[in-house]
């Protein structure tokens, strides 16, 4: 296990205090047990390719109108040399090379190998993680700045030290190793990513609200838990996206 999570067992014990506290909130692992049959691999790849450096309300409504001008992979992959002038006005110009590249490899379908998704500029590994898990049903660990932030602040991980890559593979591992405790908790490996990066963005924010945070044993609590305040996590929070990423109903 990574050097960078320094107490394996307090990994399960981290996530079953946040999902106890957001305990009316949809897991990725459970709504891909019901609706995954409509995970669109195309959309899929679109948004995340599309979320770098991108926030989610703008990400949204840049994929609602991609989606209208290329409405699927073939649509997209017709375009050949023409797809950069038609995309330019959808897209953010930094974004463009990953558009061309992601239409060139489209000719074939989404890539379901790691490497082959990584072959496409603009793809990195969380991007790549998040196409495995999100498109494909995979075991996969996307992490995002919330999620390492989380980590840092509970396991005392010092800034220089969040790394992505050994984070994830230390949680890979972590999980690996403690299969069926995650399985008794319901926490699929891509649920790890979901229940830290909603804990980042409604309570352990840039600015850390400690008195709502259920977390014990933090090593950057900054002050004590006031056991009257709740974490509420709105359902709808990130219902845009996920219905992005769903084939459309006819």
């Amino acid at each position: 296990v990574s050097q960078r999570l320094p107490d394996p067992h307090r990994v399960p014990l981290l996530l079953a205090e946040l999902r106890a506290a957001y305990c009316g909130f949809t897991w990725e692992s459970q709504l891909w047990r019901e609706f995954g049959h409509r995970r669109s691999l195309y959309r899929t790849l679109v948004l995340f390719g599309l979320s770098t450096r991108t926030k989610d309300a703008l990400l949204v409504e840049m994929c609602r109108g991609f989606f209208r001008r290329f409405p699927d992979e073939a649509s997209l992959a017709a375009r050949g040399s023409t797809v950069k002038d038609e995309a330019a006005y959808l897209v953010r110009a930094g974004q463009l090379p990953f558009v061309t590249s992601m239409a060139e490899a489209l000719v074939e379908g989404v890539p379901r190998r790691r490497e082959d998704l990584l072959d496409i500029k603009g793809v990195g590994e969380k991007v790549a993680e998040c196409v495995l898990a999100y498109g494909w049903g995979d075991d996969a660990l996307p992490l995002d700045a919330n999620c390492i932030r989380v980590l840092g602040r509970v396991f005392g991980i010092a800034a220089t030290d969040r790394g992505p890559g050994p984070l994830r593979e230390g949680l890979k591992c972590v999980y690996r190793m403690r299969r069926e405790q995650f399985a008794e908790l319901s926490i699929g490996m891509v649920d790890i990513h979901e229940i830290l990066r909603l804990h980042g963005q409604l309570c352990c924010a840039r600015t850390p609200d400690c008195a709502r945070c259920p977390v014990s044993g933090c090593q950057s609590r900054r002050e004590s838990r006031d056991a009257a305040l709740e974490v509420q996590a709105p359902q709808e929070i990130w219902d845009d996206w996920r219905e992005l990423i769903n084939e459309p109903f006819p």
